[in-house]
């Protein structure tokens, strides 16, 4: 990919991302398209006009031959798809998202520190307050999602709301404000949902035809041989049977490309915004040592039951898998927020954590920690007695 330089040329690489991932979603959809022709063709179509001694060559060209006619005859059927589905994701994307995590819209009422500490980073931020989400889990985890600042949502999980005190907390949503500031977010819901539809029928596909699944696998092959045993042409011509299998495996190697896409959009969300969004953490709170005491705390308490992998990609931490994994070590990030912010493992902190969320704020956190306007990077200054 393209180098990215600096806070603009993130930004700007984003975008490029977000509109090669929908030119893909779009070309991968007219393969999807074609393999289900192919699909079609293998089980249903008989060539006629072929010579009763063909070579299987020539038969399993007129199967796909005869599949590309009629994707193109029927050319509109993909389009109409694609059409309803980005419509669908634009309009709903938010609802997805909720669904796929559990979170549920909390107000100022519900979670009033929770909500004055948002307001307060996105006022320093200089961003739309966003709509704030929980998730009733004990797991230490938070998402920012949105198509932009103005659609935006940050959402954390309670366990995590009862784990970190005031400003750990604060550290934890001034990253998740920064990745809305860098059009993260944007990325994040194109290659999780516009992109990441294809992939989930693509899922569903490949249950059907694994071996996992002896009734789908043997519903395709016995429409096969049942195909193939009605039809008088194939009793009568050599090779036909082996000619609809070959078509079959065909369509199902290209229908496997959409879980291969599924890979390759891990490819495109870069390591480096979850540094960036670190660095926009300390520049907006001037505390590196809380984000660092943050992600102590949220490193082998992250994992939520039963959320997709592409879900995760969204989260403040996820698994670390190598190659493919969508977020650096916490490890990492710590180091880097040492060496690049000066910060340090803090020691245990005494103070109160942010409390109930459904009860009024009171005591010493009751209006949340201010986060500083000063936009400098490193450590929040100690204020001076008056």
């Amino acid at each position: 990919m393209l180098p990215t330089n600096g806070l603009y040329g993130h930004i700007q690489k984003n975008a490029m991302k977000s509109a090669m991932l929908l030119a893909g979603f779009v070309v991968l959809v007219a393969v999807f398209w074609y393999a289900w022709c192919v699909i079609y063709s293998a089980l249903w179509w008989t060539p006629t006009g072929l010579p009763r001694r063909a070579p299987l060559e020539m038969k399993v060209y007129a199967i796909l031959w005869h599949a590309l006619e009629l994707a193109l005859w029927r050319w509109w059927v993909p389009l109409a798809g694609a059409m309803c589905w980005f419509c669908i994701a634009y309009a709903f994307h938010s609802y997805m998202i909720r669904v796929a995590t559990g979170a549920e819209p909390v107000t100022r009422k519900q979670a009033p520190k929770l909500y004055n500490m948002v307001e307060n980073l996105a006022i320093t931020a200089g961003l739309p307050m966003p709509r704030i989400e929980m998730i009733e889990t004990d797991a230490l985890n938070a998402y920012a999602a949105g198509i932009g600042p103005d659609d935006a949502v940050v959402a954390v999980t309670t366990g995590l709301m009862e784990a970190l005190d005031a400003d750990e907390l604060e550290a934890v949503l001034a990253h998740e404000m920064t990745h809305i500031k860098n059009y993260d977010v944007r990325l994040m819901v194109v290659a999780t949902v516009f992109a990441g539809g294809l992939t989930m029928v693509g899922d569903v596909v490949g249950r059907a035809f694994s071996g996992g699944s002896h009734a789908s696998t043997s519903w395709g092959l016995g429409n096969l041989a049942g195909r193939s045993s009605r039809s008088s042409s194939d009793d009568d011509s050599p090779n036909m049977f082996a000619a609809r299998a070959i078509g079959l495996l065909i369509g199902v190697a290209m229908l496997a490309l959409t879980h291969l896409f599924a890979i390759l959009i891990r490819f495109a969300l870069s390591r480096s915004r979850e540094f960036m969004a670190d660095a926009g953490a300390v520049e907006l709170t001037k505390n590196p040592d809380a984000l660092i005491s943050a992600l102590e705390k949220i490193s082998g308490n992250y994992e939520i039951p039963g959320l997709s992998d592409s879900v995760q990609a969204m989260m403040i931490s996820a698994k670390f898998d190598g190659l493919f994994a969508t977020h650096p070590p916490i490890e990492s990030r710590i180091g880097a927020l040492k060496t690049y912010a000066g910060g340090r493992a803090a020691a245990p902190r005494r103070r109160a954590p942010v409390g109930n969320l459904t009860k009024p704020a009171s005591g010493p956190w009751g209006a949340a920690a201010q986060p500083s306007g000063a936009m400098g990077f490193g450590r929040r200054q100690p204020r001076l007695a008056r």
